[in-house]
């Protein structure tokens, strides 16, 4: 089977105003979280494959062409590029699926010596790539759409199966997903303790919403962590990136909960859509080192001086080490099983796009 390789293509203009239009929405923050994202780049494929020639190829081209526009204007959103990662892996799923059924058509009765003689012309043609796939990779795209709503639902599920009786859970911070996947504990009678994150208020409204569902919640200030960390049973936290390894991206501080829980070797549970999965290191400080508004930090008035600049991180990197278990759309991941997990759904080729 010959391998695909995607053409070097340049984005029509038209394309280009298609994508300058969705980097500009997400600046805008007329997108705004992870799930609007993700589906707004897939209707962003959607239409550029319904624009573009249908071969194999070119598709793959004009596809990774735009996902480093995007990349190069929004470093950070790696769910966009993820979800094209994972159109393009459909895409050499397809063509994989046309040569093979191709070579298996025309390979029938002929010997060793006819291959060996047969004309390099003749196998340079690869049939699958002059095919219009661009309906099968629709239907590929609505399973997609499928998945990302059904995602809460598929790690909220698994509740159940990693939290028990009378377990006192710490989180950090605000998240709805992990909100959703503490719910179900009030039957269980666990305890739930929130660590306050950089959003104070947005901890005390997820701690509050909690307790209004029936669950027994503590709210504490993050620099308690260390101190009530001993009589946790487990730590469950959503994170923004998973990478290959399994070291993680999450908020601001999650680093030192995830030290303080080590320490004690109380096990963390991280909850990632597949959507965050990244198939390579972020190594460059450039392309996580990202800083937020200090205003949650420290209020203007207090800084006591003009030449005081105030750094506020927005990410902390956390080490495969730290973390003990993902649980994804597809169920739970140790961190070493993280690379199992990139190649079923992404293409080594698109790794780095």
């Amino acid at each position: 089977m010959a391998p695909l390789e995607s053409l070097d293509i340049e984005l029509s203009e038209k394309h280009i105003e298609t994508v300058g239009k969705f980097v500009a929405d997400i600046r805008n923050n007329k997108l705004s979280g992870s799930e609007q994202i993700a589906e707004a780049t897939l209707t962003l494929v959607e239409k550029i494959i319904s624009e573009s020639n249908a071969t194999a190829r070119e598709l793959c081209g004009v596809l990774r062409a735009a996902a480093r526009r995007i990349s190069s204007s929004l470093p950070l959103e790696l769910v966009a590029i993820n979800m094209i990662r994972r159109v393009l892996r459909a895409i050499r799923d397809e063509n994989r699926a046309s040569v093979d059924q191709f070579q298996s058509g025309e390979g029938v009765g002929e010997s060793l010596q006819g291959l060996v003689l047969a004309t390099p012309a003749r196998h340079s043609i690869v049939p699958s790539t002059d095919q219009d796939l661009r309906e099968p990779i629709r239907d590929h795209i609505a399973e997609l759409r499928t998945e990302l709503e059904t995602m809460r639902s598929s790690i909220t599920s698994q509740a159940r199966e990693h939290v028990r009786a009378d377990e006192v859970l710490l989180t950090f911070g605000a998240s709805a997903l992990v909100e959703r996947f503490l719910r179900p504990t009030q039957n269980r009678n666990c305890k739930v303790v929130v660590a306050e994150g950089t959003d104070v208020g947005e901890s005390h409204a997820m701690a509050r919403r909690l307790s209004n569902s029936g669950v027994s919640v503590t709210v504490i200030n993050s620099s308690c962590v260390f101190a009530v960390m001993s009589r946790v049973n487990k730590v469950v936290v959503e994170v923004q990136a998973a990478m290959g390894g399994g070291a993680v991206l999450g908020d601001a501080g999650l680093h030192s909960v995830t030290l303080a829980a080590k320490y004690y070797k109380i096990p963390v549970v991280a909850l990632a859509p597949l959507y965050r999965m990244l198939p390579h290191h972020l190594y460059d400080p450039q392309n996580f080192g990202s800083l937020s508004s200090p205003l949650q930090t420290m209020e203007y008035a207090d800084c006591g001086s003009d030449s005081l600049q105030v750094l506020a991180p927005k990410f902390d990197f956390v080490p495969p080490d730290h973390i003990t278990l993902f649980i994804t759309n597809q169920g739970g991941s140790c961190p070493s099983y993280i690379y199992r997990l990139l190649s079923e759904i992404y293409d080594p080729k698109d790794y780095q796009i």
